[in-house]
């Protein structure tokens, strides 16, 4: 008989506070899913990480039984979360160029805007000379807002010269959508594709998330990256009771822009960085939440059971 109040495996985090990294433990009760930690300067944490049995948490393949107590446990890579001798491998090397950016979102996870020392040219070709030797040639330019940069296509020259085969902007999509020559300038300079936030197909779900209305500027964007045969992600940034009504309509939007678009990558809220208040476990949308919604807003076009969760970076 199943326990319903269960520890299902150990792991590591970090606490919200001081980022200080702490064991942790993912916890069972009901359906669902808790991790819990405790830090010694700021207290006891519980956050919900898994709603619901469909799909469940052991059967999808993110839960592992918890191992016996010893001194080589937690052991990389089935419960070691952060070890300094991770067996995973980077799949997209993240690389911030500026702190800049064209909008102030209410609840963006970077604190963008920030008036920092950018690096130069040179200082990122060394680093993705660096990102190479380790056999990172996958890296996503991003910030701040890339595209605040005139030297943007200097950049991305840079990392092609440097060897990185697959060069990704990370973007919110203002500056392409505005001038029609950027996409074409970035392509011919060795950009592979845009990820670009894209979080709904109404513009009150923009003036709720970055303040103020933007879809115009997101087709305008995607249509300039089409007219230079730079493929489009969208990317958006799902908050429970603002935009969750909206993923099957994201999705057709996203069909109906193809061979432009060609995926949809979303992303439950992640509540760090510039955000008014600490969220509430209601607040947050979790994996399985968002699965169910795909088959139900889709009618049954996608359904939980075409999608499965990545092995692409683990051993």
């Amino acid at each position: 008989m199943r326990n319903d109040n269960a520890e299902i495996r150990n792991t590591f985090s970090v606490c919200p506070v001081c980022l200080g990294r702490l064991p942790a433990v993912i916890v069972r009760r009901g359906d669902e899913h808790f991790m819990e930690k405790t830090c010694p300067e700021h207290g006891f944490f519980s956050t919900v990480v898994w709603r619901g049995e469909e799909p469940s948490y052991e059967e999808w393949g993110a839960g592992y039984a918890l191992p016996a107590e010893t001194e080589s446990t937690p052991g990389c890579p089935v419960d070691c979360g952060l070890c300094p001798g991770h067996l995973q491998k980077t799949c997209c090397a993240l690389v911030e160029v500026t702190q800049r950016c064209s909008l102030l979102c209410p609840v963006c996870f970077a604190q963008s805007g920030l008036g920092l020392p950018e690096p130069s040219v040179e200082a990122l070709y060394l680093k993705f000379k660096e990102l190479v030797r380790a056999g990172n040639t996958f890296v996503q330019l991003s910030g701040g807002e890339p595209t605040e940069r005139g030297d943007l296509a200097e950049i991305i020259s840079a990392a092609r010269r440097a060897g990185c085969d697959n060069i990704q902007l990370n973007t919110n999509g203002y500056w392409l959508g505005k001038d029609k020559r950027l996409a074409k300038v970035l392509r011919n300079a060795g950009l592979s594709f845009v990820f670009m936030q894209f979080d709904g197909t109404e513009d009150d779900i923009y003036v709720k998330l970055r303040g103020r209305s933007m879809l115009m500027e997101k087709k305008d964007a995607i249509n300039n990256c089409a007219d230079a045969l730079l493929g489009v992600t969208l990317v958006p940034t799902l908050v429970p009771g603002v935009n969750s009504h909206n993923i099957g309509e994201i999705i057709d939007f996203g069909f109906s822009m193809s061979p432009a678009v060609r995926g949809v990558h979303f992303q439950p809220i992640s509540y760090i960085g510039r955000y008014p208040h600490p969220p509430k476990n209601e607040d947050r949308i979790t994996l399985p939440e968002v699965l169910r919604a795909i088959q139900e807003q889709t009618g049954g076009k996608l359904e939980i059971a075409d999608f499965a969760l990545s092995r692409c970076d683990h051993p």
